[in-house]
């Protein structure tokens, strides 16, 4: 043990020694259950590495991780693993380095929702620093670098922000950070020195505002930027509204020291709409500023200044108002001055940090300043006074219940419990006491009381306007004293103006009940009156009956006057918002997502939501939502048809369950009322959930629709009662029929009913067969015949399991199923059986299951039990063509059945042609061709089907003719009247058939094979003239596009020699594609060509214009004209009409790509373009030369060395395209005493592959031609030799060794 503990001692002494610390062995013993000793160890191994320079790489820090939880986990164990990271995740973020700082957040949990886990890191798992501690350790480093930087760029400042940035969701201590970080620039801008240590030591941070304040003498018109400054700085902690205050407050006082009385307004206006008291000095200041000339506003702030200014000031500023009220010349304005502003001050007195003052020391402040209670009301006796306050009072409407009420009347916000005064809270169950000891009095209380103190002083003569102050005093109480609100309410001059408060309330069973309450009590004391004995007995009745007693009398009779009546409207109302709420209520217990509000006010969701409860299999609920329809008067029906629709769709219940609740519940005799709606609701919405397999509640779902009398208004062909009988049989014999798919009306039913058909239930199925309709078949049904066919159909290809119990595999097998089948032919009518024996014959599984022989065997036999058949048929003398049961709408005889296997035999005989075998082994399309002629039993329509998709396919005619050969019967089809039709087919998608565009989405490339065909045919039974016929009204109709006539034509014209005709009619079509804008009528030769060219090249002066002859020349006949040609009059007239800024082309560009355009065609360039590039720009030269380069003209070459050697500089004149074609043309050993020469050179060494220049050669070249270093130095590059070897006699020495 003990040599084992040296031995992790060591290895301890070298992993420190590893990183250059020097430790011995004893220190390393003494100090493994030290937890501190060992701690600081750590963090002294860390933070050496971190001062190493130059600094360790990432890999090493790493490597630094493992050592340390190696040397805790082998010696250190008093350490946690936990800890190892904390102190290496420090020492990485203290390092100094960015990029150790971001190693340190790959450590660490940046967000607080990512779990405190085990994260898989690499091929082992490595643990995390906690959320909380990485916090705690950014914070500390951020802290670190921020106070040791001396200025914001100091490169410890980004750091910090770099460490603060690890912590992805920023909780607030880290934002404080940053925010403290962004507040130095701030500050510097408003150039404040000061170290970032001193910003975070300063306690009193507005004094950094202020030094703001005074570097900056327009700070006051900055008012953004400083908010946000001390917001920054947290100025006044997380108090928002303190800051703001303490912040526009100094602005203000500045912008009145600069005497810009406006802003200072501005700033004294948001402070006292924010009712931040200690503004009454500065308010008071400007106030009292002679200089402001805005009285009003002076007003305004010494009105604020005395509701908030203390005591020892009211005087100076009662004062000041009273001189500026003799100003404004307003007898008695102290007084109103006074008592309006005092009011302002009650209005914000809910602030829990304002004075609380009540009308008693109202009257010792009043006074004190020597004012008695008569001056007072004679003040507020001004009509004035009371509009002004009333327009205090009512913006307060708007917020809500309770809006000038103390803090707590939230707790009741919802009336769900009865507020009342502590006085009375034993008399009520679960009644609301506000904790509020002493409630203070509100503006509204003293307006109510001053105002009726001035209605009594002039007896009546000056009525109280104290509707708004009652209303607002019992929206206040609401939530406090319901009763108390009431009798506010009952003391309006209006009795309807309580719908204002009411309104506001939140709705609740007390607040609507409160509301009939007070209706009732109006209406009773209006039938009878009763005011004169304060104690009647009305007000001690109780509110509920009241209100039942009041709503029943009212009901009795309707002749009310039109005053009472509109009080019953009003109580009729709250009885039904009473009641919705308390049904919503109702709905909300059940758990279904039902919101009250919505229920009790929208009629539409109300309906929806009644419905909706409808669909459920809990009686309790359904009793509820039949209450409900039938108080709210949805129909019973739709109630009823929900319910139905429910079970059927979502219940999960089985058939038989359902049946039985629709009978318990009585829904169908009540759904039966109204068959049409009841057939139009059940097909829309019932049948499409019901499984086309479920024959059980298909059956139940027809035998409602049956006994509902629905027939008048089924549109399909099988009525109800006729899907009764079909469900009730085939039940019991067809499992696993799909039942709706078999009646669609829009399939086949014979394929629906093939899959359950067997040995043991076709005959009954058959029997039911004619009661099914054939899809557009105009009325024609299912025979039992068909029925059978496809019976045997299966039978053949699958077995049965009582006739064929497994497939066929052989062709021996296959026969042994036909002689099977054959015992049931006499069940088909000939048409069936024909069907039957082409399926078994002629079909992609007859082609890939039976051979030829095969085949041809069952047509034989098939013949001759049909030749019995019918002879035995024709014996009894019945009728061969059709079936007793059901249709059959081919008809077809027992004659014409064996003259149809007699078709199909003589085809199966030419199945062994050499030309059908000889496609049968070729490529795929090929085969592809030979199968659909197997298949097509050589029936007019298919194998004229196949022929024309041989000819668009570009199959030689030969082919298709040999085709037409080989196939029996009288086809009257001939390889020119394939041809004809393929033609046709083409031209139809040409014209834009959607049809034809379908099958032939390239219809122009189909046409080009058929020519193709056609002009390599040996066969003359189609010829050119032939084409031109068929594709000239196509042509010629001027109707259609011209582009795809004029490829037409091309086409023509590139396979066949066209007459005049067709030659000048594709000349004019080419110019009408051109000139679409212009009238073209002749262009036969070519002086009417020239003409209209000339006209056309006189009004060209845009490169539009030209770009347009350009096409023209291209789409016409060369001109034989020497002097005069075209391209070099069009490409004059383009160089000299192009010029200027506005031209932003690049024509030589476009002359060059406009002569290659012309290359392989029949026109002739002459060697004038060049010249004319060369004498018109100077810009132009690169395009000459590129033209010029490359014509392989001998006159060319020679010119074009002496522009390149005129050259002075390359630089703008030459690109990669010009050099490739100067080594192209040959032309370097000509360059090598220009400019070029070294462009030349050096693009030929890194392009010499794609160019395919040979560079030995070359030097060859120049070598012959007495540039010896040249050529040297070409080949020294070429073989790789270093640059700095590149010397005249190195150059030259190469030359006898590698040439």
């Amino acid at each position: 043990i003990i040599n084992s503990l040296e031995f992790k001692c060591l290895l301890v002494v070298e992993v420190l020694e590893k990183h250059g610390l020097q430790k011995p062995i004893s220190y390393v013993k003494n100090s493994q259950n030290n937890d501190e000793e060992a701690h600081q160890l750590m963090v002294k191994l860390c933070r050496h590495t971190g001062r190493k320079n130059p600094p360790v790489s990432e890999n090493m820090w790493r490597v630094l991780l493992q050592d340390l939880l190696d040397m805790q986990q082998n010696v250190y164990t008093c350490l946690k693993p936990e800890t190892c990271h904390q102190v290496f995740v420090e020492s990485l973020l203290c390092s100094s380095r960015v990029e150790n700082i971001r190693l340190a957040g790959q450590l660490m949990h940046c967000s607080k929702d990512v779990p405190v886990s085990l994260s898989f890191r690499g091929k082992g798992y490595a643990l995390k620093v906690a959320y909380d501690n990485s916090v705690e350790l950014v914070l500390a480093a951020a802290r670190e670098y921020f106070n040791s930087s001396k200025l914001l760029t100091d490169p410890c400042m980004e750091l910090a922000r770099g460490c603060l940035q690890l912590i992805t969701d920023c909780p607030p201590s880290i934002q404080e950070e940053l925010d403290l970080i962004n507040a130095l620039s701030q500050l510097e801008d408003f150039n404040v020195s000061i170290l970032p240590l001193q910003v975070r030591l300063r306690s009193d941070r507005l004094s950094l505002v202020e030094e703001c304040i005074a570097h900056c003498s327009t700070a006051y018109k900055q008012s953004i930027t400083l908010l946000n400054l001390a917001s920054l700085l947290r100025v006044s902690g997380e108090d928002e509204a303190m800051r703001k205050g303490k912040v526009l407050t100094l602005l203000a006082e500045q912008a009145l020291q600069c005497l810009d009385f406006k802003a200072s307004y501005i700033h004294c206006q948001d402070l006292m709409a924010a009712g931040y008291s200690p503004a009454w000095e500065v308010c008071s200041l400007l106030g009292q500023c002679d200089g402001y000339g805005d009285l009003e506003a002076r007003q305004e702030l010494l009105a604020f200044s005395l509701t908030h200014c203390p005591p020892d000031s009211i005087h100076g500023l009662l004062a000041a108002s009273s001189d500026l009220q003799t100003q404004v010349n307003q007898p008695g304005g102290l007084l109103t001055a006074l008592l309006y502003r005092f009011h302002v001050w009650l209005l914000l007195s809910f602030s829990g940090d304002l004075l609380h003052r009540t009308t008693a020391k109202t009257m010792e402040v009043l006074t004190t300043t020597g004012l008695n209670t008569k001056a007072v009301l004679t003040a507020v006796s001004d009509h004035r006074w009371w509009k002004d306050s009333l327009n205090y009072l009512r913006p307060l409407h708007g917020r809500g219940s309770g809006a000038t009420s103390q803090e707590g009347a939230c707790e009741n916000a919802n009336l769900e419990r009865q507020g009342c005064s502590p006085f009375y809270q034993d008399l009520i169950e679960d009644p609301y006491v506000d904790t509020v000891s002493v409630p203070a009095e509100n503006f509204a209380e003293v307006l109510l009381r001053t105002g009726k103190l001035a209605e009594a002083k002039t007896e009546g003569k000056t009525p109280f306007p104290a509707t708004e102050v009652l209303l607002q005093l019992a929206n206040d109480a609401f939530p406090r004293d319901m009763m108390l609100a009431l009798s506010y309410l009952l003391a309006l001059p209006q009795v309807l103006d309580a719908n204002r408060c009411f309104e506001k309330q939140c709705h609740s069973a007390l607040s609507l009940q409160l509301a009939a309450y007070y209706y009732s009590l109006q209406i009773y004391s209006r039938l009878m009156p009763c005011f004169k004995d304060k104690n009647h007995t009305l007000y001690q009745a109780d509110p509920k009956e009241l209100i039942r007693l009041v709503t029943q009398h009212v009901s009795s009779y309707s002749d009310w006057p039109e005053e009472l009546q509109k009080l019953i409207s009003q109580l009729h109302m709250y009885n039904e918002r009473l009641t919705d709420f308390t049904q919503a209520q109702v709905l909300q217990g059940l758990g279904r997502g039902v919101d009250v509000q919505r229920f009790s006010s929208d009629a539409d969701y109300k309906k929806e939501t009644i419905l909706g409860l409808t669909e459920t299999l809990d009686d309790g609920v359904y009793r509820i939502a039949l209450s409900l329809a039938k108080r709210y008067s949805v129909p019973l029906w739709e109630v009823y048809m929900t319910h139905l629709e429910f079970l059927f769709t979502d219940s999960g219940l089985s058939t038989k369950d359902i049946e039985t609740r629709s009978e318990s519940l009585s829904l169908f005799e009540t759904l039966k009322c109204n068959p049409q709606a009841f057939y139009s609701h059940m097909t829309k919405y019932v049948l499409p959930t019901v499984e086309g397999t479920d024959l059980n509640r298909l059956l139940y779902y027809y035998t409602l629709l049956d006994a509902a009398g629905c027939e008048p208004y089924v549109t399909t062909t099988i009525k109800p009662d006729s899907h009764v009988k079909l469900l009730k049989k085939l039940r019991a014999v067809a499992n696993g029929l799909n039942y709706r798919k078999l009646t669609d009306e829009s399939s086949d039913p014979l394929a629906t009913l093939q899959p359950v058909l067997t040995s043991q239930n076709v005959l009954s199925i058959s029997k039911l067969a004619n009661r099914l309709p054939l899809p557009g078949s105009g009325g024609a049904t299912v025979s039992a015949s068909a029925v059978h066919a496809v019976w045997l159909q299966k039978v053949f290809w699958k077995g049965d399991p009582q006739l064929l119990k497994r497939p066929p595999q052989s062709d021996q097998d296959y026969l042994h199923a036909y002689d099977t089948c054959a015992k049931y032919l006499d069940r088909l009518a000939p048409g069936d059986a024909v069907r039957f024996l082409d399926n078994i014959t002629f079909s992609l599984d007859a082609s890939k299951n039976l051979s030829i022989q095969a085949r041809l065997e069952v047509i034989k036999r098939a013949t001759k039990a049909l030749r019995q058949l019918g002879e035995k048929n024709r014996k009894r003398g019945g009728d061969d063509s059709r079936e007793q049961e059901g249709t059959d709408p081919a008809g077809m005889t027992f004659d014409e059945a064996l003259a149809h296997l007699q078709q199909s035999q003589a085809h199966l005989d030419t199945l062994s042609h050499p030309f059908i075998l000889s496609l049968k082994d070729s490529q795929e399309q090929l085969r592809a061709y030979s199968q659909l002629y197997d298949l097509s039993r050589s029936e007019r329509s298919k194998v004229c089907e196949l022929a024309v998709t041989m000819a668009t396919d570009g199959q030689p005619l030969e082919q298709i003719g040999e085709l037409l050969r080989v196939t029996v019967g009288s086809l009257d089809l001939s390889l020119k009247s394939v041809l004809h039709d393929a033609v046709e087919r083409v031209v139809a998608a040409l014209s834009g058939d959607p049809c034809a565009l379908t099958n032939y989405p390239q219809p122009l490339r189909v046409l080009e094979a058929m020519v193709t065909a056609v002009h390599n045919s040996v066969d003359s039974t189609v010829t050119s003239d032939d084409l031109l016929a068929w594709l000239r009204p196509f042509c010629g109709d001027a109707s259609l596009p011209v582009r795809p006539r004029i490829d037409v034509l091309q086409i023509l014209e590139s396979n066949f020699s066209l007459g005049d005709s067709d030659v000048r009619l594709l000349l004019l079509y080419r110019t009408q594609a051109v000139l679409r804008d212009r009238e073209i009528e002749d262009v036969e030769n070519e002086e009417k060509r020239y003409s209209l060219f000339q006209e056309l090249l006189e009004a060209a002066q845009k490169w539009e214009d030209f770009q347009l002859l350009i096409l023209l020349l291209q789409a016409w006949p060369p001109m034989m004209k020497e002097e005069h040609n075209p391209w070099v009059v069009l490409t004059s007239a383009l160089l000299t009409r192009c010029k200027g800024s506005e031209v932003k082309t690049d024509l030589g560009q476009q002359v060059v790509t406009m002569v290659r355009s012309l290359y392989n065609s029949k026109h002739k360039l002459p060697v004038h373009i060049a010249t004319l590039l060369l004498q018109n720009q100077p810009s132009l030269l690169q395009p000459a030369l590129k033209l010029m380069s490359e014509s392989g003209d001998e006159q060319l070459l020679q010119p074009t060395l002496d522009q390149i050697n005129g050259m002075s500089t390359t630089a703008s004149s030459c690109d990669e395209e010009l050099l490739s074609l100067l080594l192209d043309a040959g032309l370097l050993v000509g360059c090598v005493s220009s400019a070029l020469y070294p462009l030349l050179s050096s693009h030929m060494l890194s392009h010499q592959q794609e160019g395919g220049w040979d560079v030995e050669k070359a030097a060859a070249e120049l070598m012959a031609a007495g540039h010896g270093p040249e050529a040297g130095s070409l080949l020294l590059a070429h073989r790789g030799t270093h640059s700095a070897q590149f010397t005249f006699n190195s150059a030259l020495a190469v030359l006898e060794k590698w040439l």
